[in-house]
């Protein structure tokens, strides 16, 4: 048998405190390095994860087994392999936001300076086309009335279908004597809504023409914060676009009939829905042609009065993402309803609650 007694003694006298103390922190930092201690779920009481993440990484260098191979495979695809996409030829830098394509931007480079002159003297020419166009007198609609000098509307916002607003929105419409519009649309939230989302501005400003409203400045401004605020500036004399975001601006051709998106809305004041669903739009850090499909007819109550509407919807693409608007028939088409489901499925309505017109 083991003699205990004269083993702590023995401890006693050669092994001093100190010493003891630094072989229990040593073995200490040997458990926590070799057994890869997860040491966070320490203090939430649950058993640790396993290291799936280290495993598969270990996994993956370990793949080239064959080393003739490795040098044919490592010349022909160098990019693949490589973990950081970087070099990707993007100016704007955010892939999910591509901003629409430009034929006049993709093409420079290539074109020698003689189909360079060429291509400036057809877009020159076709410039001047669209002015001729604009410039023309278009008759009104006898069966319609002359478009609204001011329309206001007040909306109560709605989130995720609940029945209490979790905020309100107004949209101010002016027509100057000068011929110039001005819109301004605010969204605020109410209680913890407002806390956690700042207030909503756009803004929009043109000319009125023949064919209803040319804008030529438009601003999205989601709180004070810069990368949340965007601008557009329409040059209808030389048809370019100039997209302007924190990440820096772009110059892009501007299609005819251009509209942002909250001068959009209002164009209907012009030309009536159904009349002209395919349009290039822009919220300022992008261009886009969008084609609107009708949905039906529809009737709301607004102020105890029954309103008849049009309702036109949108989805953008492979996401989730869709905006319907409900169009006021006896009221110049002014946007009475406004509903966009996000890409995280959370829907935003604002319901008109007050309507004056002059």
């Amino acid at each position: 048998m083991i003699n205990t007694q004269g083993l702590r003694k023995w401890m006693r006298q050669h092994v001093s405190w100190r010493l003891g103390l630094a072989l229990c922190v040593s073995l200490l930092v040997h458990v926590l390095l070799v057994k890869e201690v997860a040491w966070q779920s320490w203090f939430s009481g649950e058993e640790p994860p396993p290291t799936l993440l280290s495993a598969q990484l270990e996994a993956a260098p370990a793949k080239p087994p064959v080393k003739a191979p490795v040098k044919a495979v490592a010349k022909e695809k160098p990019p693949v392999t490589k973990p950081d996409p970087a070099p990707k030829a993007n100016p704007v830098e955010d892939p999910p936001e591509p901003v629409a394509e430009s034929p006049v931007a993709s093409q420079p480079a290539e074109m020698s300076e003689q189909d360079t002159a060429q291509a400036e003297e057809a877009r020159q020419a076709e410039i001047a086309a669209w002015h001729e166009t604009d410039s023309a007198i278009v008759e009104p609609d006898a069966a319609l009335p002359p478009p609204y000098q001011r329309v206001s509307t007040e909306y109560a916002v709605f989130v995720n279908g609940e029945k209490q607003p979790a905020g309100s929105a107004k949209i101010d419409y002016a027509q100057e004597p000068s011929g110039q519009y001005s819109l301004r649309w605010v969204v605020e939230g109410r209680g913890l809504l407002k806390l956690l989302y700042p207030t909503l501005e756009q803004q929009s400003r043109g000319a009125i023409g023949p064919h209803g409203l040319k804008p030529q400045f438009y601003r999205y401004a989601f709180g004070s914060k810069a990368d949340k605020i965007y601008e557009a500036t329409l040059d209808w004399e030389t048809n370019f676009i100039t997209l302007k975001t924190s990440k820096g601006e772009q110059r892009l051709d501007l299609p005819r009939n251009t509209q942002d998106i909250l001068s959009f809305m209002y164009q209907f004041m012009f030309v009536p829905p159904l009349q002209e669903m395919h349009i290039a739009l822009t919220n300022g850090r992008r261009l886009n042609t969008y084609q609107y499909e009708f949905e039906g007819e529809d009737s709301m109550e607004i102020a105890d009065q029954a309103i008849q509407t049009v309702h036109i919807a949108h989805t953008r693409g492979e996401t989730d993402e869709k905006i319907e608007l409900w169009l006021a028939t006896d009221y110049r088409y002014v946007p009475v309803k406004i509903r966009k489901q996000e890409k995280n499925g959370m829907v935003i309505e604002q319901v008109a609650k007050r309507l004056i017109t002059e």
